[in-house]
């Protein structure tokens, strides 16, 4: 079974279930399916199918879910675009995937292409084409079945190109619900760019017959009202949306309809979670997901009491903690994470390489520091090429970074190092400030820091910054 034929299944189970509550309102499995076969049957009118590559961009909603599932039943390997990014970036993609065609609801400037048009939705709406200047032929032929394109977020470099097959998106999604158990009856609402996470999450929904709900923006109050209004029992955010909920100051609760909130993307300061419980009563569980392997490690039972950890193995997924001779670690000691488990990735793109070249002795290296625990959770440290050696004390920047950001005027932080003649490295932290805070100083910051962290990682240097640099997917970049 492929992708599109889970959809289709999907559709005959639950016709009359909400599958997307957007600002268009609600739609039904059953209009849905009809709307992605409408839009499939023109995209295989215009010529698209056969393993080209096709571009699906757009905001949060139904065109994207439309745009994707239309374009993947068409045979083609679809790469979900985000709508905010800039035309640099778009071309930088398409110099490294040759895609044939660009798929998006008007929400940003199309790309420039040899041929252009409208294709209309069923709802009277439409998507725009945009046919590129590339031959039409396979994007990948030498991945058997692929189905997705996706770059990594490249958070201190260049980013890679990641193949998806539809088994393994199917074998990923099947692993991550062992964990979540997301049924028909959930309705999960949604805050994260939807073009980075379709094919782990959104596509898990789709398959178990869930609600789709959308946000309408990714702010505190927003979330909090669209959570109360349609009963939310998901709620899948990244630690940013955790401090945002921490310091929204008007009291309202989340609904007690919500079983479960799962942060992902990057490291949850133990604090800031323990503070969120605390406003809230609800524990946030933290999630560990690459796109290379998918979601393998969850925090489901000790959210609560262990916020600080991202888990253990789900059934079927492996994992390891390596030295830098590649030998397993015993508990409590930090190296390197090692994954392995169904749904991993078929390879990369450009340069061209397949998972077998990439793997060490069957574990993908995530670059990731991790140690476990004495009852086998795992716990993240911080980044293998990020880590500071400030006179022989590992520092870890997210370590630092993270309470930074507990500091009531700090929006985000980025902590890097600088060359020291005593200590060799030391640490170098830049902070953008929120709104209203200009009498914040540095000394402040530091003050604040000295008092929850030992000397040697508190920063010898700090800069207020107007704006720290993004990634495309929201994380602080580091290169």
């Amino acid at each position: 079974m492929n992708v599109y034929e889970t959809l289709s299944q999907a559709a005959r189970q639950w016709p009359n279930q909400t599958a997307i509550i957007d600002a268009a309102g609600p739609l039904d499995y059953q209009s849905l399916w009809r709307e992605i076969e409408a839009l499939r049957a023109q995209l295989e009118r215009l010529g698209m199918g056969g393993g080209q590559g096709v571009g699906v961009r757009g905001r949060n909603g139904r065109a994207l879910v439309i745009g994707c599932l239309a374009a993947l039943g068409c045979g083609a390997v679809v790469m979900p675009i985000h709508h905010l990014l800039k035309p640099d970036e778009i071309s930088e993609m398409l110099a490294r995937a040759p895609l044939c065609a660009i798929l998006d609801d008007g929400s940003a400037t199309p790309p420039a292409g040899e041929m252009a048009c409208d294709l209309k939705l069923q709802d009277g709406t439409s998507m725009r084409f945009t046919r590129l200047a590339v031959p039409p032929a396979p994007l990948a032929p030498w991945v058997e079945g692929a189905a997705f394109l996706r770059f990594t977020s490249g958070t201190t470099g260049a980013s890679k190109g990641v193949i998806l097959t539809h088994q393994s998106v199917l074998e990923r999604t099947h692993g991550a619900n062992q964990g979540l158990g997301l049924t028909s009856r959930d309705k999960v609402l949604w805050v994260l760019p939807m073009s980075y996470h379709f094919f782990a999450s959104i596509l898990l929904y789709l398959e178990v017959g869930a609600t789709i709900v959308v946000s309408p923006d990714y702010l505190a109050g927003s979330i909090l009202d669209a959570a109360q209004l349609h009963e939310a029992t998901f709620l899948y955010v990244t630690p940013m949306h955790v401090r945002m909920l921490k310091a929204e100051i008007s009291g309202r609760a989340l609904p007690p309809s919500l079983r479960r909130i799962m942060s992902v993307s990057s490291r949850l300061h133990p604090q800031i979670a323990r503070d969120f419980q605390a406003r809230y009563q609800v524990p946030v569980a933290q999630g560990y997901g690459i796109i290379e392997v998918g979601v393998p490690l969850m925090n489901l039972d000790d959210a609560a009491e262990h916020p600080e950890a991202v888990g253990r193995p789900l059934p079927g997924y492996d994992a390891v903690i390596l030295d830098e001779q590649m030998k397993p670690l015993a508990t409590g000691q930090t190296g390197q994470l090692g994954l392995r488990g169904p749904g991993m990735f078929a390879g990369y793109l450009n340069p061209k390489k397949r998972r077998e070249e990439i793997l060490h002795d069957g574990w993908f290296l995530t670059g990731d520091l991790a140690h476990r625990d004495d009852a086998g959770r795992i716990v993240i440290d911080g980044r293998l090429k990020t880590v500071i050696d400030v006179a022989g004390h590992k520092v870890f920047p997210e370590e630092v970074a993270g309470v930074l950001d507990q500091h009531p005027a700090v929006l985000r932080s980025r902590v890097t190092s600088r060359p020291h003649p005593q200590l060799g490295e030391a640490i170098h932290a830049e902070v953008q400030l929120r709104g209203g805070s200009p009498s914040t100083t540095t000394e402040d910051i530091l003050a604040f820091c000295r008092r929850r962290l030992s000397s040697q990682k508190v920063p010898t240097s700090l800069d207020l910054v107007a704006e720290i640099p993004l990634t495309s997917s929201g994380k602080v970049r580091h290169g």
